[in-house]
């Protein structure tokens, strides 16, 4: 344990990649405090000396290396009565108290700046994550780390210093029981040594099923994730029943491991104090039968010794903890690194916002594979406050276009460019908070009706006037007025109380709240009924020649109004022009046409 502390040092770079010269401080402090709790044992020695026979010279051969302690006492000509004895040591403890509390208030200090630091990286981590790369996780690892493992990682956090500490101080009482009797000392440190083998074995087990652990609730959390968001299906379809089997299945999985853990722990605390006490008892034996030393010279260093017994324990009870929570370590540094190794970089050419101009020139993509391309040599120009579709059939490689122009994936060939600039030379934060995206997926956050829409601003007058203009707007100034706090208005997770249409006119306010320039619809009114998707493309119609707009449609009684329809079949281009052009020239148009009800 003691050589996988001092020698593994990837524990210790971990936390001083965070806290830095400061744990040094901790560690100083600790020897302090140890330092000082020594001596103030030691002067007991002499206050016996000075009760029993007024002579605290005879303390000298009792304290062995420690016999400066009564030097400096006679050395000051100090009146060594057993009153200024006891006012000494006094002080002595009261000095160490004061540091234990420097050091404890410390230790929490840097607690909450670790935990601070390691949140902030992470919710750092995810706001530079490139959307291909996060694609790729596994959003129960994300989840569950985030939130279950940085509690795990505290804990071994604390576990880690508290270890430092105990080891610190049992340093301390060993060196002070050498320099006070070293045959005793060399004897129990011998066999305190020859102890440490046998716990080593429990360390790796626990080791490895503290790892097990943090998989399996990584693939719990993603199996509770599942369960939340398909509600509806497992519920109506009676799959829920045989889903159920499944999380429990994980949880007896993840209940077993903890209950392996928690029989080494027993193990471990039940075994550690006998074992230590045999260890002392047999070195006594030795000293007082083979060495014959009498009892007296080792009273000491007896003392110091049943002092670094509990720092042992401790260390070794520490230890346990830490190892018990290093799964939490490993899972904070995996998903830090997958954070990091999918880092978006952002160039530093900043775009006028005033219009936009995007352009596709022989632009291809594939997500794993070059063969299996899902876009195949795209040309195509979307022009300033124009209004653009994209229809065709499903899995042509609609969505993964408007993915593109946004910014949220990159060309692997070709050129996309905004106002003739080369979207890779722009800083795309910029870009992306002038882009409105409304998603067939409702984004309703469990807030009131203006967080919703204003994302949060703050509550003036000119932020609720703009808000009641665009509830107007969007056709909810009625549904608004009717709600007994009106705009204030709790909406519930995912906006359960409103209904498909309601969600969706929540979400185009949002984006207009915004005062962006480009507006993409993505399926926004496919899972609507005809009322509402009739007010959903009254809106978009009131918008056109305000915004650049872009529509993915599989109804195409919605872009019938529309400038520029493409036509994305197999990721490729197979026609463009107006409705009535792509009527005239395109039979697969057309074909979908005859199969839809205007």
């Amino acid at each position: 344990m003691v050589k996988n502390l001092l020698v593994n040092s990837k524990y210790f770079l971990f936390f001083y990649s965070y806290l830095g010269y400061r744990i040094f401080l901790v560690i100083f402090l600790s020897f302090l405090v140890g330092l000082l709790d020594g001596f103030g044992i030691a002067l007991f020695i002499p206050l016996f000396e000075v009760a029993a026979n007024g002579d605290i010279m005879q303390a000298k051969n009792s304290l062995g290396e420690l016999d400066f302690l009564v030097e400096f006492m006679v050395k000051f000509d100090l009146d060594l009565t057993i009153n200024f004895v006891l006012v000494f040591m006094t002080s002595v403890f009261i000095f160490k108290g004061i540091f234990k509390f420097i050091e404890n208030y410390y230790k929490v200090s840097l607690q909450v700046l670790f935990v601070k630091k390691l949140r902030y990286q992470m919710i750092e981590g995810i706001n530079d994550l490139e959307f291909e790369k996060f694609l790729k996780l596994d959003a129960g690892k994300i989840q569950n780390t985030l939130s279950g493992e940085v509690y795990k990682i505290t804990s071994a956090f604390i576990a880690y210093f508290n270890t430092i500490q105990f080891l610190v101080m049992l340093i301390v009482y060993i060196v002070l029981a050498f320099l006070t009797n070293f045959n005793f000392a060399l004897l129990v440190s011998i066999g305190g040594f020859l102890s440490n083998f046998i716990y080593k074995f429990l360390f790796k087990l626990t080791e490895k099923v503290s790892v097990d652990i943090t998989g399996l609730s990584h693939k719990f959390q993603s199996f509770l994730i599942q369960a939340v968001l398909y509600f509806k299906y497992l519920k109506a379809t009676g799959t829920i029943s045989s889903y159920k089997k499944k999380l429990a299945n994980v949880v007896d999985n993840i209940e077993a491991s903890q209950k392996k853990m928690g029989m080494y722990n027993a193990i471990l605390n039940s075994t550690r104090e006998p074992i230590i006490i045999i260890i002392v008892v047999l070195v006594i034996i030795i000293q007082l039968y083979l060495f014959d030393d009498p009892l007296a010279t080792i009273i000491l260093s007896l003392i110091f010794f049943y002092r670094a017994m509990n720092y042992i324990m401790n260390v070794q009870s520490a230890w346990q903890q830490f190892i018990s929570n290093y799964g939490g370590i490993q899972a904070g540094n995996e998903i830090l690194e997958d954070f990091s190794n999918g880092k978006e970089i952002y160039a530093n050419k900043t775009l006028a916002l005033d219009s936009f101009d995007l352009k596709f020139e022989n632009v291809s993509f594939f997500y794993d594979s070059p063969s299996e391309k899902v876009l195949k040599d795209i040309s195509l120009t979307i022009k300033n406050h124009s209004t653009n579709a994209f229809v065709g059939p499903s899995g042509g490689g609609k969505t993964t276009i408007v993915n593109l122009l946004v910014g949220l994936l990159n060309p692997k060939g070709g050129k996309v460019s905004i106002n003739g600039i080369d979207r890779s030379q722009i800083d795309l934060r910029k870009f992306r908070s002038q882009v409105g995206y409304i998603t067939q997926e409702h984004v309703i956050f469990n807030d009131s009706i203006f967080n919703n829409i204003t994302f949060w601003a703050e509550v003036n007058e000119e932020n609720m006037s703009r808000v009641m203009e665009i509830i107007e707007m969007v056709n909810l100034k009625s549904f608004v007025a009717d709600l007994p706090d009106g705009i204030h208005t709790f909406l519930g997770d995912s906006g359960k109380n409103l209904s498909g249409g309601q969600k969706q006119r929540i979400s185009i306010a949002r984006e207009l709240f915004k005062n962006v320039k480009l507006l993409v619809f993505d399926e926004a009114t496919s899972a609507l009924d005809s009322s509402s998707e009739k007010i959903i493309q009254e809106n978009i119609d009131s918008l056109r020649g305000k915004y650049t707009i872009i529509i993915i449609a599989h109804r195409l009684s919605t872009v019938k109004d529309v400038e520029n329809i493409f036509y994305i079949e197999n990721g490729e281009i197979k026609g463009s022009g107006t409705f009535d052009e792509m009527v005239a020239s395109n039979d697969d148009f057309k074909a979908m046409i005859n199969l839809q009800k205007f």
